[in-house]
């Protein structure tokens, strides 16, 4: 590709080549007026013709020897041998002539109303995620569970006690047939803890009853409202306190010989 140049000090144009220029670190002698000027300052790839100004004619042909005359480099100190040297690549003279402007991006400016936007909507999914996390938040801060009721009698929102079966425990469990003349008609005697921090609500449990080879012949499934009476299931089993439940059954033709209870939120 040709390059051209113009001389700082009488404007001669001259074709010069990356060769030429990377020898001389740009600086080249004008065969016109012998003065030494940086061929960087005004390199460009456009034709004297494109660009207005007209080269003598008598000057052409003598350019091309006489633009290759650089200034001989003074000898200076020795240096000590660096291997980075021989590895750093030379600038290329014609690199320049692509280079454009690059301006980052400015951030966009910040107002009151942004400010004020993003503070309701950070209150909104704070508010969310403590409604969806309320079981773990009262188990982790019980105290917070009196907040939770009140803030709920505000706006007018229905919030029960967690449900965490793993902190129920049975604590007893009877079940047997008190005349033997009925054996389908059965009692059955349990006693449920709750060792939560909190209140929980009550849990309803599956009533199994087994063979002699432990194998399942009935199955039944009580909730809170067929042990409890009406008035009893408000506000939960509360915290370190113990539920008893006895109830009637009859069991019809079933002959048990053992049971098992599970407890569970349906």
């Amino acid at each position: 590709m040709d390059l051209y140049t113009r001389c700082a000090h009488c404007s001669t144009i001259f074709r010069v080549t990356t060769q030429q220029l990377q020898a001389s670190a740009g600086r080249v002698r004008c065969g016109q007026c012998q003065q030494i000027f940086d061929a960087f300052a005004s390199l460009t790839v456009d034709e004297p013709a494109k660009s207005g100004t007209q080269m003598a004619p008598s000057m052409r042909e003598r350019v091309r020897e006489e633009v290759t005359e650089v200034p001989p480099v003074a000898p200076g100190p020795p240096r000590a041998h660096n291997a980075m040297d021989q590895t750093l690549p030379r600038p290329d003279p014609a690199a320049g002539l692509y280079e454009w402007e690059f301006k980052m991006p400015q951030p966009p400016r910040r107002t009151w109303a942004w400010a004020v936007m993003t503070l309701m909507l950070f209150i909104v999914f704070a508010a969310q995620a403590a409604y969806a996390f309320r079981t773990q938040i009262t188990l982790l801060l019980p105290h917070v569970q009196s907040y939770y009721v009140r803030s709920c009698e505000i706006f007018r929102c229905t919030m029960g006690p967690p449900k965490v079966s793993s902190y129920l425990h049975i604590e007893a469990s009877d079940l047997k047939a008190d005349d033997p003349s009925h054996p389908g008609e059965m009692q059955l005697w349990l006693t449920v803890r709750n060792r939560a921090p909190v209140a929980l609500a009550y849990p309803a449990f599956e009533l199994t009853l087994t063979d002699a080879m432990e194998q399942a012949v009935g199955r039944r499934v009580f909730l809170p409202a067929e042990y409890l009476p009406s008035s009893g299931s408000a506000g939960g089993l509360r915290a370190g306190t113990e539920l008893p439940i006895h109830l009637y059954l009859d069991t019809g033709t079933l002959r048990a010989n053992g049971y098992r209870i599970y407890l569970f939120y349906p």
